[in-house]
């Protein structure tokens, strides 16, 4: 941090939605109706996400955003608000916000329909330059790709500490988001993400930049790799059964990021983001169910090695 002694400020830049999510014994086939044992509503999107996953953290989130002018979207800011999220840069644009209907079965697995709404208007130019000079680090995440690059190439002439997850986007635009990731600190993907990015050679992503690249591998954990060949593998088991993965990769990457912060260890950083993201799965909704005593549990039961040699292997089922 640059000034005071307050605790890390990060800067959450992506998506505000309304979620709606339904949970019912299975997921439904075509054409068919089904009454869902429970619906909640509630604000959600990959960037607000994260931003209360800091918060639980333990340190300060301001979110970057572009959301409606109807009064939906003033519930959503008020929500982030009692979170203790800092909302004074989400823009309000005429228009519908980004919806987002999930339907989760007894098992976890789920279906999403997405609406991006006025999501799309958000603009490297609702990033100020004054909140990036306050921040420890700008995470972006699920941005349209050429909108990211912007961002991070603004943000990376300042020297600010960069995490991007670009998640669907290397699926839109894969260039642009290869463009972004040469100004990012931190990347998170899966598997699948990254071998659309570059094949089955990690190296790659490195070679353009990042100083760790995060691949998330679901219910095998998640691997950390550094310049140089190390790689730090991280897993855990789950102390509650899994009901719902909604927001589990935004919980993870929220708290590898405020330990890697608070410690400089990618060890750490990897054992308190698979940890996180594990403990998200035992609740409903977008947001990670936290006490510091369920998570302390959940932090026990995850075990982190460093390893050296080869990298080629993560990408593997």
């Amino acid at each position: 941090m640059k000034s005071t002694g307050d605790k890390p400020l990060h800067i959450a830049v992506g998506n505000l939605n309304i979620d709606i999510a339904f949970y019912l014994p299975r997921l439904p086939g075509p054409d068919e109706a089904y009454v869902v044992d429970d619906a909640r509503i509630s604000s959600g999107g990959a960037a607000s996400n994260y931003a209360a996953a800091v918060r639980v953290y333990g340190h300060r989130a301001a979110l970057v955003a572009s959301t409606s002018t109807m009064g939906i979207a003033d519930h959503l800011l008020e929500e982030l608000r009692e979170l203790g999220i800092i909302v004074e840069y989400v823009k309000r644009v005429p228009g519908l916000p980004g919806i987002v209907v999930i339907a989760v079965d007894r098992r976890g697995e789920r279906i999403m329909m997405k609406y991006r709404g006025v999501n799309s208007l958000l603009s490297p130019n609702d990033v100020p330059r004054s909140l990036i000079s306050e921040a420890s680090i700008l995470h972006i995440a699920s941005v349209e790709p050429s909108v990211a690059y912007e961002i991070a190439r603004r943000a990376g002439r300042l020297g600010i500490m960069i995490s991007y997850d670009p998640g669907s986007a290397v699926y839109e635009d894969k260039e642009q988001v290869l463009g972004a990731l040469r100004y990012a600190t931190i990347v998170f993907l899966n598997r699948r993400e990254a071998k659309t990015l570059v094949g089955s050679s990690l190296e790659k992503l490195l070679r353009l930049g990042p100083r760790v690249v995060v691949i998330k591998k679901g219910a095998a954990g998640a691997y950390a790799i550094e310049p140089g060949g190390v790689v730090v593998h991280g897993i855990t088991k789950p102390i509650r059964p899994p009901v719902d993965s909604t927001g589990a990769g935004d919980a993870f990457a929220a708290f590898f990021n405020a330990a890697y912060i608070d410690t400089g260890s990618t060890v750490v950083a990897l054992q308190h983001g698979v940890a996180a993201g594990a403990l998200k799965t035992s609740c409903r909704g977008s947001r990670v169910c936290f006490d510091r005593k369920l998570f302390a549990k959940q932090l026990a039961e995850t075990m982190v090695e460093k390893l050296r040699g080869p990298e080629d292997w993560v990408l593997e089922d």
